[in-house]
């Protein structure tokens, strides 16, 4: 029994063949590359996009509040000076007083509930106080309220903003593959020149 032997027939490529199928590969591995950098340079320009905006963002609803922290205040010291020109009980006026400086606090473990409940007390509280006219206490009083809610809203929406941008910012940090893309993308142009000239 004789072993059959399988022969392949070996082609030498000839020195053109050679540097024009290096010349191919490295064309072809350089589209590749130069597709999937340019998606992810856009993707990246989206994000650095997204990310200044939430920023500025930030940086203006940090203004507002301090805008609205400011009215609150305001609007609180008045609501004192007004219960001043009242001639209530003092029973009623302490009340009153205790609820005017809880409501203009700055207090940050109060939620938005426990405010608006001491908002109506104190609301209710004014109403039941017998003696004198109490309309600018009580627009005061509004005032400061409202400039609190509106305060407490900006701060949530900044707290949203804050956790949405590090989570932005921490996307860019892993985007580190743009940068090999485009060393490789280098390199291959560079080997492609060469190879061109040996042709």
């Amino acid at each position: 029994m004789g072993d059959s032997v399988q022969t392949e027939e070996i082609r030498i490529l000839e020195r053109n063949e050679l540097i024009s199928a290096v010349v191919e590969k490295h064309e072809r591995l350089i589209a590749e590359y130069q597709a999937e950098y340019d998606a992810l340079t856009t993707t990246s320009t989206a994000l650095e996009t997204e990310i200044e905006d939430i920023k500025n963002r930030v940086t203006e609803n940090e203004e507002k509040t301090g805008v609205f922290d400011e009215k609150k205040h305001h609007s609180g010291h008045e609501a004192e000076e007004e219960l001043k020109k009242l001639d209530l009980k003092q029973m009623d006026t302490e009340k009153i007083e205790a609820g005017i400086t809880a409501l203009y606090s700055d207090k940050i473990s109060d939620t938005a509930e426990e405010r608006k409940e001491v908002y109506e007390t104190l609301r209710s509280t004014i109403n039941e106080a017998e003696g004198g006219d109490k309309t600018l206490l009580l627009a005061k009083i509004d005032a400061a309220y409202q400039a609190y809610v509106e305060e407490y809203g900006l701060k949530e929406a900044m707290d949203i903003d804050k956790k949405l941008l590090a989570e932005k910012q921490g996307e860019v940090t892993e985007n580190k593959r743009a940068d090999w893309l485009f060393k490789r993308i280098d390199s291959h142009k560079e080997s492609l020149e060469y190879w061109k000239e040996m042709k």
